[in-house]
């Protein structure tokens, strides 16, 4: 299949570096899964599910993303990752499914609900991508308050693609929480794959945004995923990712 190209520019902004260090990622020729949890460190149903999600590895098969909801900060424990955004897209994939409610721990698989993980669901190969995105970066900087991304499109993709959008995900890996008071009061919550900036949707042809960087992210451990979505229907023309640890060399 003739993949057109798709360009994903990210310039990210900092201060005070000497040098610059170039950092490129190159989407395949298939597509991965993109799958979502959501998920909250305040509901007794969740840890499972992020067990399990936490045995899947970012690769050329899947991508997973973790989304903290605010829903349950009133209940008890207030998840430090957690955001009305968050939220707000869950409930967006909700209606895409024609509900209007929603749960935790949910997984939504390229764009649609999936239950079948907890009965031993298996994905499967990889589709053939609808086009390629590639991430090119200058420096990332050891500590930064933001990163400027700018997303440029080849124009012939817009008509046939053009009510996609492109999303970027700031995701980190390691983390852990000592909950103290909610359902999961005295238990230690271990997290990966969790989203902790995310920016979209963006114009599929050019558009730029900035990520703020939250203070306490590790930047050794963190990683940005682009992905490129219909809206109207959840399909997911591709992945890419780019690990940041390359980046800080």
């Amino acid at each position: 299949m003739h993949l057109r190209r798709c360009v994903v520019l990210l310039s990210l902004a900092f201060a005070g570096t000497a040098g610059h260090a170039a950092c490129t990622a190159q989407s395949a020729a298939t597509r991965p899964h993109l799958l979502e949890l959501y998920s909250s460190e305040g509901c007794s149903s969740c840890p499972p599910a992020e067990s399990w999600l936490r045995t899947l590895h970012t690769g050329a098969d899947v991508v997973p993303l973790e989304f903290h909801v605010d829903y349950w900060d009133g209940l008890g424990w207030r998840d430090r990752f957690s955001s009305a955004r968050y939220t707000a897209r869950q409930y967006e994939q909700a209606r895409r499914d024609g509900g209007t409610a929603v749960y935790t721990p949910q997984m939504v698989l390229d764009g649609h609900n999936w239950s079948s993980w907890y009965r031993g669901g298996h994905l499967t190969p990889p589709d053939a991508a609808s086009f390629a995105l590639s991430l090119d970066a200058i420096a990332m900087p050891k500590r930064s308050a933001s990163v400027h991304v700018r997303v440029e499109a080849d124009t012939a993709l817009v008509p046939q693609f053009g009510a996609y959008r492109n999303y970027i995900a700031l995701v980190e890996d390691e983390l852990a929480t000592q909950v103290q008071a909610g359902e999961n009061r005295g238990l230690q919550l271990k997290h990966d794959h969790v989203v902790r900036a995310f920016a979209g949707p963006l114009p599929l042809a050019q558009a730029q945004t900035d990520l703020a960087v939250p203070a306490d992210v590790d930047l050794a451990h963190a990683a940005l995923v682009a992905f490129a979505q219909d809206p109207r229907d959840g399909k997911v023309g591709q992945v890419v990712v780019l690990p940041l640890a390359q980046c800080m060399k």
